[in-house]
């Protein structure tokens, strides 16, 4: 009775293993889509709006989804409350904060980390021009993700699964 409950707790243990690597790679496609209409209604704010970026940056917390909501809601906390921090400090420490609490790789935070360096410090054409470059490049970066999830996401679950059996006929 001991050795089958073990056997089902290891097969339990590397199942679950397997299915939350597979879920990273489905998530990481569906978090950059997530950013990057975050990023076009900021765009659209700076087109047509006439409010403050922290305001902005409120706007969009809630109206994405967390991970990507709280970097904008962070964002324009930190450019509330911090007097005489920089647009870009502001940024960066939302980021930094939430970048755990993400299934994001290294790329895109480089990506947001670039795009903050001009956020609010230049004028209307160069911030669009900068968001338009930002979008392109994450737009890249989902396609390589739904390539990955493609590729890898089956694997991981059966991986684990099949791992776990391994274990279990080797220990048995």
């Amino acid at each position: 009775m001991i050795k089958l409950l073990g056997a089902a707790f290891i097969l339990f243990a590397t199942s679950a293993a397997g299915f939350l690597t597979a879920k990273r790679f489905k998530d990481r496609p569906r978090q950059i889509r997530q950013l990057r209409a975050a990023l076009s209604l900021l765009q659209t704010e700076i087109t047509y709006g006439s409010r403050r970026l922290d305001q902005v940056c409120a706007h969009i917390a809630q109206r994405e989804a967390a991970p990507i909501g709280s970097l904008f809601g962070w964002a324009g906390e930190y450019m509330e409350r911090l007097d005489g921090a920089s647009t870009f400090e502001c940024w960066r420490r939302a980021v930094t904060q939430t970048w755990p609490h993400t299934v994001l790789k290294e790329t895109e935070k480089q990506i947001l980390l670039d795009f903050g360096k001009t956020l609010g410090i230049s004028d209307r054409e160069d911030q669009l021009q900068n968001l338009r470059r930002a979008q392109t490049a994450l737009e890249g970066e989902e396609a390589l993700a739904r390539d990955e999830q493609e590729r890898y996401e089956k694997m991981c679950r059966s991986l684990g699964v099949l791992t776990g059996a391994l274990i279990v006929i080797l220990i048995y």
